[in-house]
């Protein structure tokens, strides 16, 4: 999957813990956060339901090892992926406001 100015899988700036309950580096880029709380919204949408990677992939028409590469913190993932995931499960995915979390000092 695609990363955007360098940057690494997101599961590559865990301090502790495991993905996607793990603790990120301060440093994180904010892909790294937002795939984070995406892949957190998927396996409990995922688990709610119950559905597996290979239904829902086909339900969203997307390959299941792209959900796979979002589920372990391998990459990040592109908005139209997201949408098909989101309308697929019938839920939000995509963590509107974090950048509110994210945002530098002084840019309130």
């Amino acid at each position: 999957m695609p990363r955007g100015h360098g940057d690494q899988p997101p599961r590559t700036y865990i301090t502790s813990g495991q993905w996607p309950h793990a603790t990120l580096h301060p440093d994180a880029p904010p892909g790294a956060h937002y795939t984070q709380e995406i892949a957190r919204r998927l396996a409990a949408a995922m688990t709610a339901t119950p559905t597996s990677a290979r239904a829902l992939a086909k339900r969203a028409d997307i390959s299941h090892p792209i959900i796979g590469r979002i589920l372990n913190g391998e990459g990040s993932t592109d908005i139209g992926t997201i949408a098909r995931l989101e309308v697929a499960l019938n839920t939000q995915l995509y963590p509107t406001g974090m950048y509110r979390e994210l945002g530098s000092p002084g840019t309130e």
